[in-house]
């Protein structure tokens, strides 16, 4: 292995569906297919194998020398600000000699947002938007930060798909539940709903979020169409190496995986690599 291509390890929360461990399997597959060096992964949780730190073992039994790890977590909250990081801490103690680079969560990355309107273009005709709610749900959590995060996920894919009626819900611990969410839609008039997961891989709390939303459909006569979650997907893969490459070349940015400057927003092409300041107008608009 060239030692000036740094090992991948990806870290994920852990699963009790098999289905999310199979489609690690085959992530893991468009991973080493792309990448020059060893890839393994680990689960946060202890009822999943391998851990974080058989996973680490792994690699250096391959020969990595330089290790960086990648949370594999769509959103910022505990798992990816306290749990991966003890993991990396962990593992860190235990191969000193090993350099370790942390990376960040997949998060709001713009080309999730392309695959998310691939899923809704798979199950719903653009030309219908304007009448169907755009619904994205998450497992949910105690961390506002990461709510706030699919709230804004919501709005902007939305933005890009055509929807001009976007709501947000999780499984559990926080608010909205999935079933207020479609009884409050139905009752507002709305017959068509389409469900996005936010999710990576298959797991039981998106399966709690489907089974809701049939529950409520059966009771409100909502029209509830799934357009499944991200999944094993090779976008995905370019992704967590989009994260490596980050933390590979120092990559530290504020809040612009999503800028216009950056990315060819509706109505907003012409801004990609315009100036973002200096006293000028901006080209598109506002």
């Amino acid at each position: 292995m060239a030692s000036d291509t740094p090992a991948l390890l990806l870290i994920a929360h852990g699963t009790r569906d098999p289905r999310g461990a199979e489609e690690m399997d085959i992530l893991l597959g468009h991973l080493r297919a792309r990448h020059a060096a060893p890839v393994e992964h680990g689960w946060l949780e202890d009822f999943t194998e391998p851990s974080v730190d058989v996973a680490m073992a792994r690699l250096t039994d391959q020969g990595a020398d330089r290790v960086v790890t990648v949370p594999f977590l769509n959103l910022g909250a505990g798992h990816a600000k306290t749990d991966a990081p003890n993991a990396v801490a962990r593992v860190r103690a235990d191969h000193p000699d090993v350099p370790i680079v942390h990376a960040r969560v997949l998060g709001l990355h713009a080309e999730l947002f392309t695959l998310a309107r691939r899923r809704l273009d798979a199950v719903s005709l653009p030309e219908g938007r304007a009448e169907e709610v755009l619904v994205v749900t998450a497992s949910g959590s105690s961390d506002p930060d990461a709510n706030g995060d699919l709230a804004k996920a919501a709005r902007f894919l939305a933005e890009g798909s055509g929807h001009r009626w976007a709501e947000h819900a999780f499984a559990g611990v926080t608010w909205p539940r999935i079933e207020v969410v479609l009884r409050r839609v139905a009752a507002a008039g709305a017959r068509r709903v389409v469900l996005f997961s936010w999710s990576l891989l298959a797991g039981r709390l998106e399966r709690s979020v489907s089974e809701a939303a049939e529950r409520a459909a059966a009771d409100t006569g909502l029209r509830v169409i799934d357009a499944g979650r991200f999944g094993p997907d090779p976008v995905v893969a370019d992704v967590v190496l989009d994260r490596y490459r980050e933390a590979v070349s120092g990559d530290a940015r504020m809040n612009c995986d999503l800028c216009a400057y950056r990315v060819p927003l509706p109505g907003l092409q012409r801004r990609v690599a315009a100036p973002s300041g200096g006293g000028t107008a901006h080209p598109g608009g506002r």
